[in-house]
């Protein structure tokens, strides 16, 4: 009979621990869905460097996510050739532009990526264009992003824009 009660009580304990630990996903997925609202961050910075080349460092950031896949791709305007990436062909095509995936990776309750890309303008003044960004998962674009624009006067590359961009959104599932 003893062990028959200690069998019992290991297997009681396991269940206990399995339902104690999907409750307390449950109360996050909840907290995070009625409390929170849906971040998209980007930011980007231009690092000079010698002649014409330019780095520019995009970095995304989807706040307070619940779904599984996010994913973000990044247009750069044909007039500029990136040097350190070969373009990405999985998306939608963009007349005058270059698509390059971002690798986004989770971090608890955020989805972050952060890339460097080294630009050569191809011409030595171009207009100022939008740098685009878009944010999709799985079924839908959730957040497309033309804040930041890119120019080049007498080889002189800049990026204008704010800080941070930021778009928000209430939680909804499936998003």
């Amino acid at each position: 009979m003893k062990k028959f009660w200690r069998v019992f009580g290991w297997v009681f304990l396991g269940i206990f621990l399995q339902f104690k630990f999907n409750a307390l996903y449950g109360i996050v997925f909840l907290e995070n869905l009625n409390f929170h609202d849906r971040s998209y961050w980007v930011e980007m910075k231009m690092t000079p460097t010698d002649e014409s080349l330019r780095v520019l460092k995009v970095k995304t950031t989807v706040h307070h996510s619940l779904g599984a896949d996010y994913f973000a791709n990044v247009y750069i305007p044909n007039q500029y050739k990136v040097l350190n990436h070969e373009p990405y062909a999985g998306v939608e095509k963009i007349e005058g532009y270059q698509a390059y995936k971002m690798n986004m990776k989770r971090k608890y309750r955020d989805v972050l990526a952060e890339t460097n890309f080294i630009l050569s303008p191809q011409a030595k003044e171009i207009a100022s264009v939008p740098v685009k960004i878009h944010f999709e998962n799985l079924k839908q674009r959730l957040h497309a992003d033309e804040t930041f624009k890119i120019s080049t006067q007498d080889k002189q590359t800049k990026i204008e824009g704010p800080e941070r961009a930021e778009a928000i959104y209430p939680q909804k599932l499936g998003m």
